[in-house]
């Protein structure tokens, strides 16, 4: 998994492939730092070149954490 954390006090929108359609893409609303929630866990399947492109403007951060497992 990978963790994305906004660092901007404003909302970051990005590009992430869908979880119902294979083929499909969708958006994800960042919200920003006074939100509260401004991480998020991406599945490393969903991730796109877009997220390595806001990441380079400086918008974002990632970090690839362990996937969580249910009996764990």
């Amino acid at each position: 998994m990978i963790e994305i954390t906004n660092r901007k006090k404003h909302p970051v929108q990005l590009v992430v492939r869908s979880k119902t359609a294979p083929r499909a893409f969708t958006t994800l609303n960042i919200p920003g730092i006074g939100a509260g929630n401004n991480v998020y866990y991406l599945e490393d399947e969903r991730t796109t070149e877009y997220v390595e492109r806001v990441k380079d403007m400086g918008l974002i951060t990632t970090k690839q954490v362990p996937n969580k497992h249910k009996g764990e």
